[in-house]
């Protein structure tokens, strides 16, 4: 499976936050054959006095698919107001 890792810095309204897509192999799983597994998660981050704030997700969604992931990455990008609140 291939990895994914998008990285984007959005500006709104004067606020800037974090756009991050990453592919991640599930490491809870109970199943044989699961260990090799990926999921993709998109989060947004809010960057506050030059400091990402990893522990206050805006936004957090997994997807099955690269394309999936990617695709919503790119809606994020062009439509942030749709995916989470400012």
């Amino acid at each position: 499976m291939r990895q994914l890792e998008l990285k984007n810095i959005l500006e709104i309204d004067g606020r800037k936050f974090l756009v991050s897509t990453i592919s991640m192999n599930v490491r809870h799983s109970w199943f044989e054959g699961d260990d090799e597994k990926k999921v993709y998660e998109t989060m947004v981050f809010e960057i506050l006095d030059d400091e990402v704030c990893y522990d206050c997700p805006r936004f957090n969604e997994r997807y099955n698919t690269m394309d999936e992931a990617a695709a919503e990455h790119s809606a994020i990008l062009k439509n942030p107001k749709e995916f989470f609140i400012l």
